[in-house]
C-alpha cells in the first residue's frame, strides 16, 4: 500500500461518526479502533477491529452515509484508501462484476437501513433524493450492461457453430505504384437478435470466457482458406500478404506457432504471405511468453507488425527487442497530420524510424488523396484506409478491385 495517505490518531479520537459521509475507507496498519452504533446513552459497542482490518469501504463504495462510528482505542495509524482511487479501479472491471458488487451493497444495506445526517435540512434531503434517482439509472444502465455481456459471453460459444462469425477485409495499398499489396482480416460477428457486434466488445469477452482460443483459430483457418483465392488478385510477381490480429493470450498459448506454422504448411501457403499483427498493449501483458513466440514465427517468415504506433508508451522499446518487420502508424495521427504538427513529427519519425531499421510501414485511416499523396512524398510504404477500400466481405472483393483498378491512380 506504498503511495496511500497514513493518519495518525490517539487514544479514544473519533475517526469518523455515523452519518458522516463515506469519502474513504481505512485500513488498520498499527493499533485498533471500535465500532459504535447508537447515540448518546443508546450507543453501544458492536466490534473491536485489530491490526489489517478494514472499514467503512461500504459508505465509500455506495455513496450512502455511514451507518457507524469508529473510535481508536490505543494510538493508531491508518491507511486511507480515498474513493476516487477505487471508483477509478472499479470502473475498469468487468460491467458483471460491478452489477454484483451493487446487489451486494445494496443487500447489505437494507438490514439496517439507511442513517441520515444529524441536522439534515429539506434541502439535504432533496440533494439525497436527486443522487438517489440519479443513482438508480446508473444501477439501470449497468444492470443492463451486464445482462448484455452474459448474454454475449453466452452466445458466443454458439456463434462459432452457428456460422455467425464472418472476416472482412480491409485492402493494403503499395504506395510504390497505388497497387494491392494485400488485406488485413478483420472479425465481425453477426448476432442473430442484436445484430453486427463490435470486436471490440466481444474480443475481450472471448478472452475472458477462454474462448479467444477457438476464435483464434476459426479466424487463422478461415483467413488463409480465403487467401488461396485472394492473393490470386494481387499482382503477379508483387509482394502480397494477409494480415491477422492476434491477442495475448492467443500469443501467450503454448501451441500458437505450431497452429499457425501447421496452418500455413497444409495449406500451402509460403510463410512470408501471413503476417501477424499486434498493439503495444498485448506485448506488455505477457512480454515473455508473446516475445518467445514472435521470435519463433518471424524465425519461420511470418511478418511481425505492431501495431496502432505512437498510442502506446514503451514502442521505441520493443522495437529494439522485438523481432518486428512492420510499423502501422494510428489514423489518429494520419488523420490530423495537416492540422497538427505534434502529428506530423510523429509520423515522420516513425517513417523515418522504420526506415533506419529496415522495416515497412503502413499509414492506417487514410480518407483522402491529400494525405495519401503527403505520406508518399514522405516514404511511407502501404496505405490503408477508406480512401482506398472499406473492410468488405471476400465476395466484394472483385467487384471492389475492378473499380479500383478502373479509377485514377495517381503515383
Amino acid at each position: 500500500m506504498d503511495g496511500l495517505t497514513r493518519e495518525i490518531f490517539a487514544p479514544l479520537d473519533i475517526i469518523c461518526r455515523a452519518g458522516d459521509p463515506g469519502v474513504c475507507a481505512y485500513v488498520i496498519e498499527e493499533g485498533c479502533v471500535e465500532v459504535l452504533r447508537g447515540e448518546g446513552a443508546d450507543q453501544r459497542l458492536v466490534a473491536v477491529l485489530t491490526e489489517g482490518a478494514m472499514f467503512g469501504e461500504v459508505a465509500l463504495l455506495d455513496r450512502q452515509p455511514r451507518t457507524a462510528t469508529i473510535r481508536a482505542l490505543v494510538h493508531t495509524k491508518l491507511v486511507r484508501i480515498e474513493r476516487d482511487h477505487v471508483e477509478a479501479l472499479l470502473l475498469r472491471a468487468d460491467p458483471v462484476i460491478q452489477h454484483l458488487l451493487r446487489l451486494l451493497l445494496a443487500r447489505f444495506r437494507n438490514p439496517f437501513g439507511a442513517v441520515s445526517a444529524p441536522g439534515q435540512g429539506p434541502a439535504q434531503e432533496a440533494e439525497q433524493v436527486g443522487d438517489a434517482v440519479y443513482g438508480e439509472q446508473q444501477d439501470r444502465d449497468l444492470q443492463a450492461s451486464a445482462v448484455r455481456t452474459l448474454s454475449l459471453a453466452r452466445d458466443l460459444s454458439h456463434a462459432l457453430e452457428a456460422d455467425q462469425l464472418e472476416l472482412f477485409y480491409q485492402p493494403i495499398i503499395a504506395f510504390s505504384d497505388r497497387s494491392l499489396a494485400g488485406f488485413e482480416a478483420l472479425l465481425r460477428w453477426h448476432h442473430p437478435k442484436l445484430g453486427l457486434i463490435s470486436p471490440m466488445e466481444f474480443i475481450p469477452l472471448a478472452e475472458k470466457t477462454g474462448l479467444i482460443h477457438r476464435v483464434g483459430q476459426w479466424v487463422l483457418e478461415r483467413a488463409t482458406s480465403d487467401w488461396l483465392a485472394l492473393r490470386g488478385l494481387c499482382p503477379t510477381g508483387g509482394a502480397c500478404q494477409m494480415s491477422i490480429n492476434l491477442s495475448a493470450p492467443e500469443l501467450g498459448g503454448d501451441h500458437i506457432v505450431d497452429a499457425i506454422t501447421s496452418r500455413l504448411s497444409s495449406q500451402g501457403i509460403p510463410a512470408h504471405e501471413l503476417r501477424v499483427e499486434l498493439t503495444e498493449t498485448i506485448v506488455i501483458r505477457s512480454i515473455d511468453r508473446v516475445s518467445q513466440a514472435l521470435g519463433q514465427l518471424r524465425a519461420a517468415g511470418v511478418g511481425i507488425a505492431l501495431d496502432d504506433f505512437g498510442t502506446g508508451y514503451a514502442g521505441l522499446d520493443y522495437l529494439q527487442t522485438l523481432p518486428f518487420s512492420c510499423i502501422k502508424i494510428d489514423k489518429s495521427f494520419v488523420q490530423q497530420i495537416n492540422t497538427s504538427e505534434r502529428s506530423l513529427h510523429i509520423v515522420k519519425t516513425a517513417l523515418e524510424l522504420a526506415r533506419g531499421l529496415g522495416m515497412t510501414t503502413v499509414a492506417e485511416g487514410i480518407e483522402d488523396q491529400v494525405i495519401a499523396d503527403q505520406l508518399e512524398a514522405m516514404g511511407c510504404t502501404y496505405a490503408q484506409g477508406y480512401h482506398f477500400g472499406r473492410p468488405m466481405p471476400k465476395s466484394a472483393v472483385a467487384a471492389w478491385l475492378a473499380h479500383f483498378n478502373s479509377g485514377p491512380r495517381a503515383v
